[in-house]
């Protein structure tokens, strides 16, 4: 007992000290914004039972979860995202049309041991239920940018792509492999992969080239021109008119490479990086589809700050800039 009687565990935060300050002033900047922009802050319980996650594979594997057996023999789920709760609570009050909900708070998920990570996160975030389309996305994307500059952090990019982009290509690639090749962006192995399953043109140029296909506008249009797929096609077409649409464009960039984080994104992805932080500080997406689990057909769209990785960002810039 004598040994742990000053260690926690180390799924666990450490404290924290000099930035209590800095994540509560943070936190205040983002619920203003959002209270501006008409979102509720809503109060999530910290348990969820595990088959709502189980049932509904949304991309959280299962050994990630906390879990224990409770009074009534029900496996019970400490909160490991707060999409999914919040779909529940839309449809458990009978909610129609627009909904606009915002949260602070931590979710929990265990990670790799010796890898330097807790297993817990502070997270901040908005979801937006009912509103489909164009709409819906840019309300999103311009209170991302009405956010930037409350975080902190120098030299945030925020990167943009399309679920319906990637999905046609995981069908027309047809291999498990290829998900774990794309997020390593493996050249290499993609061009063995192109041998193994005899992939031809047009299609084996454009995998050839997609792990280098980032940057602004341009390379939107210039793989419009390229692909003959008509689906792959169509979602660039939708990222592009979408882009058109938004009043500041100089924020964001495109990544036709991006893997979803979750299993649920049906449109447009989201992804925010610092140089500073080997993890994403910005997250979300498009889906559409998640309410049909409800049977309810709503559309949606959601993104969240993941508050943790933006503290660790900002005191490692601040020992680069010293």
């Amino acid at each position: 007992m004598e040994e742990v009687k000053y260690l926690i565990p180390e799924e666990s935060i450490d404290a924290i000290m000099n930035n209590v300050s800095v994540l509560r002033e943070i936190e205040n900047d983002l619920r203003d914004i959002f209270t501006k922009n008409h979102y509720l802050e809503v109060l999530m319980p910290s348990f969820e039972y595990a088959d709502l996650y189980y049932d509904m594979d949304i991309g959280i594997e299962e050994e990630k979860m906390f879990q224990f057996i409770n009074h009534e023999g029900k496996r019970v789920a400490l909160r490991t995202d707060f999409t999914v709760p919040l779909a529940r609570l839309y449809s458990s009050q009978n909610e129609d049309g627009e909904k606009r909900y915002c949260y602070f708070g931590k979710v929990y998920r265990k990670e790799k041991r010796h890898k330097g990570r807790s297993s817990e996160f502070f997270q901040a975030g908005v979801e937006l239920l009912g509103k489909d389309g164009f709409d819906g996305d840019i309300e999103c994307l311009t209170i991302i940018q009405q956010t930037i500059q409350y975080l902190k952090l120098k030299d945030i990019k925020i990167e943009i792509s399309s679920a319906k982009f990637y999905k046609r290509l995981c069908e027309l690639v047809d291999d498990k492999s290829f998900i774990k090749i794309l997020k390593k962006r493996d050249i290499s192995s993609i061009e063995n992969l192109i041998q193994q399953k005899n992939i031809q043109s047009p299609l084996k140029e454009l995998l050839i080239q997609l792990p280098q296909c980032f940057g602004d506008i341009s390379i939107i249009n210039e793989m419009i021109n390229i692909i003959q797929d008509q689906q792959l096609k169509e979602s660039l077409i939708e990222l592009k008119e979408m882009y058109e649409k938004l009043n500041m464009k100089d924020v964001f960039s495109f990544d036709l490479a991006m893997t979803p984080s979750m299993k649920y994104y049906t449109g447009i992805m989201i992804k925010g990086y610092s140089p500073y932080s080997a993890e994403t500080i910005i997250n979300g997406g498009r889906y559409d589809k998640l309410m049909n689990h409800f049977h309810k057909t709503v559309p949606a769209i959601g993104f969240s700050y993941n508050l943790s990785h933006i503290l660790t960002a900002l005191e490692k810039e601040e020992e680069a800039n010293a």
